[in-house]
């Protein structure tokens, strides 16, 4: 399995030399990626002129659910995490605070929406 990379819109393959990305245990191949090809300066525009515009309109609120809808929709799948950390060698408490850490991270910057105002942010 080749890993896509998420870019302006669309799943695009890196193009050149792959890595390969095995598991720790039994060296099994898991996928292969690459960043070769990618055209990062229209990564940087995209956000610029795509995602920029709609987020700077949105209230601190608004942007909070939408932080706390994406923490929800995560900590439904931290089991999926887990199993691909475990190919990597890792313990599930080696995983945890990559996971449900960094989860909990999104969830407390969503909490801040409260504190922030009912203003969008220029």
């Amino acid at each position: 399995m080749q890993l896509h990379n998420y870019i302006a819109g669309q799943w695009i393959a890196g193009t050149g030399k792959q890595a390969e990305l095995t598991d720790a245990i039994t060296g099994e191949l898991i996928a292969t990626t690459s960043s070769g090809g990618l055209d990062f300066g229209a990564m940087l525009k995209y956000g610029r002129e795509t995602g920029g515009p709609p987020l700077r309109k949105m209230t601190f609120p608004e942007r909070g659910r939408m932080l706390k809808a994406l923490a929800l929709y995560l900590m439904d799948r931290k089991e999926e995490f887990y199993q691909v950390s475990y190919k990597t060698g890792a313990t599930k408490a080696d995983s945890w605070v990559d996971i449900e850490g960094g989860i909990g991270n999104v969830f407390a910057n969503a909490s801040l929406r409260k504190q922030l105002g009912n203003m969008p942010f220029y």
